[in-house]
Order: C-alpha cells, then sequence, then structure tokens
C-alpha cells in the first residue's frame, strides 16, 4: 500500500521548489535579456504571465514525475508524455508572450522540434547510461552475496 500522505508532501515539496527555481532562473535571464536589449523597465503584466506559466510548467512536470496521481509509469513512458505535453504548453506559452506570431514557417517548425527532440534524445541516452551502471552494480553485488551464501551453505 502507497503512503499518499509522502506523495502529497513530495508533490507539494517539489512545487514549491521548482516554482522558486524557474522562477528565479527565468527571471536571471530576463534581467540579462533587458540589460543587453537596452530595454529600462519590465512591465508587471510580463512578470504575472511568467510567474503564471512557470507554475503551470511545474505542475505539468510533478504531475508526471511525482508519483502522487501516475504511480506506475517508468522513467521513459514519464518522460515520453511530458515532453509531448510540455512542448504543447512551451507553444502556447510563447504565443501568449508573443514570442511566437501568426503561423510561422516551417524551419521555424522544425527547429522547434528538433531541439525539443534533441532535449528528449540527450535525457533517454543519460537514463540508459545511469541504468546500465546502476545494473552493473546490482549484479556485481548480487553475485557477491550469492558467492557469500553458497559459501556459507557449503561449510
Amino acid at each position: 500500500m502507497r503512503n499518499h500522505k509522502n506523495d502529497l508532501i513530495q508533490f507539494l515539496e517539489w512545487m514549491r521548489n521548482g516554482i522558486a527555481f524557474c522562477t528565479t532562473w527565468f527571471l536571471v535571464l530576463v534581467l540579462v535579456f533587458c540589460h543587453f536589449s537596452g530595454i529600462q523597465s519590465i512591465l508587471t503584466i510580463s512578470l504575472i504571465k511568467m510567474v503564471i506559466w512557470i507554475i503551470g510548467g511545474v505542475f505539468i512536470f510533478n504531475l508526471f514525475f511525482a508519483r502522487l496521481i501516475i504511480a506506475k509509469w517508468g522513467f521513459v513512458k514519464r518522460l515520453s508524455c511530458f515532453m509531448v505535453v510540455i512542448s504543447i504548453y512551451e507553444c502556447l506559452g510563447f504565443y501568449w508572450f508573443d514570442f511566437f506570431t501568426g503561423l510561422g514557417t516551417a524551419i521555424q517548425w522544425f527547429a522547434f522540434v528538433g531541439v525539443i527532440l534533441l532535449l528528449y534524445l540527450i535525457c533517454i541516452a543519460i537514463y540508459q547510461r545511469y541504468s546500465r551502471q546502476q545494473g552493473e552494480i546490482y549484479t556485481q553485488a548480487l553475485q557477491e552475496y550469492q558467492q557469500k551464501r553458497s559459501m556459507e551453505n557449503g561449510k
């Protein structure tokens, strides 16, 4: 039986930490952009939109990776579904912020999808390497345990 209280606490902690981290990071990016672009002020509505967008993105992340709602999916399935949903969410956000206007060109959409796909494949490659290393560590520990048990039983 799963402990839903711990799952809820983890979900809320991840919400708090994700919102704090992303807000700080995006604010730094906005400040750097404004500094180099010569923009002297940031509209309050832009900051409100940014915070709302961040909260939504962190919520989507937590829906897929915290075990509160989806408990039995593996990492690759979580990541795959997350990437589809967050990509759509990003597109909507980019239109909301007026980064995207109109339908865009095929080259722009291929670039957007290409970046998303590249980052997805990098995540999968890192996960595969990590899983292989953990598998080797587990196998070695299991073999050592089996040898120890066979020596104990052989006496």
